[in-house]
């Protein structure tokens, strides 16, 4: 399903959003404690969301969804009794610098979805101090292809699968909207099933891997982008090319929603392709957080009401 990027009237336009905070003039916090602090002074109380399913939500952990090297990656699913008219599923991808993190994480996202309607899919994907790239996208992919072959058994459309990650989760699903066969990122054992998705939700993660910033980044000590993509920039600068969303930008791609904070600027360079190409794209920026805001209030509930938004207005045709 393609839009143009003139089409700029919403379903969401007319939803009321939660209000998010904004920073005063002067010093900002730089860790949650000082933010908590700092939003106290104000009146504002920051609070970690935590949610379970509601009871009409059957949750089921540890579905085996691929096989490498003997070793089981699992999905943990949420399917609510009865899905809204979108009957669409969300793949919602874990962040933690392609080396930490766990798809329980998502869990509270995943019951807000299914209590709304949805079904939600949690995948675990290999880290990257177990595998390189392009492992952690071949687990992606494959987890769509699952969700796909098994989504009609939940009451789903197949090809109504909306991804949304959230930083190195937010770029890999961003690269598995858009990388297609020329990008030669399924895994060798891929089933002929396809990994294309209906809609795109990347939250606060990288779209581009081959900028200078990225390659600053890379040059880091410690990098994350060092250890995901096993090499220096000078080194291997095929594989930034390859890992990166926006290079692989065709025209093909779904609808997409990027979510940033504080800081749209960073979603310009694959934006502007997906505009070049009449791709529907839009952007939501977090106000007055820190990274990872999002899995607190008051900004887990602005952010969750325009991915229902977004959702609802890719399907509403």
């Amino acid at each position: 399903m393609r839009f143009t990027a003139i089409v700029i009237i919403l379903w969401a336009s007319s939803v009321a959003l939660a209000e998010m905070p904004t920073f005063d003039p002067g010093p900002r916090p730089k860790t949650f404690p000082e933010l908590r602090a700092y939003y106290a002074d104000r009146g504002l109380q920051i609070s970690h969301k935590k949610l379970s399913p509601p009871e009409h939500v059957e949750q089921t952990n540890d579905i085996s969804y691929a096989t490498r090297s003997e070793r089981q990656l699992h999905v943990d699913l949420f399917v609510p009794q009865q899905l809204n008219d979108t009957r669409a599923v969300v793949i919602l991808v874990h962040g933690g610098g392609w080396k930490k993190g766990s798809r329980t994480g998502e869990h509270t996202k995943a019951a807000w979805l299914s209590e709304h309607g949805f079904v939600a899919v949690c995948p675990e994907y290999r880290l990257s101090g177990e595998a390189l790239f392009p492992a952690a996208i071949h687990d992606v992919k494959d987890a769509i292809r699952w969700t796909r072959e098994h989504a009609t058994a939940w009451g789903a459309d197949p090809n109504r699968i909306v991804l949304m990650g959230f930083s190195a989760g937010a770029h890999l699903v961003a690269l598995a909207a858009t990388a297609g066969p020329e990008a030669n990122l399924e895994a060798p054992d891929a089933s002929a099933t396809s990994s294309q998705v209906a809609a795109c939700i990347p939250v606060a993660g990288p779209t581009i891997t081959n900028d200078e910033k990225a390659f600053e980044n890379a040059r880091k000590p410690d990098s994350n982008y060092l250890r995901f993509l096993g090499g220096l920039p000078e080194d291997v600068p095929q594989r930034y090319e390859q890992a990166s969303p926006a290079h692989w930008v065709s025209g093909n791609e779904p609808p997409m929603l990027f979510i940033s904070e504080g800081n749209p600027e960073v979603h310009d360079a694959i934006r502007e392709k997906l505009t070049a190409q009449s791709i529907r794209n839009e952007i939501f920026n977090l106000t007055g957080g820190l990274h990872s805001e999002w899995n607190w209030e008051p900004w887990f509930t602005p952010t969750m009401e325009r991915t229902e938004a977004f959702i609802q207005s890719v399907f509403e045709d």
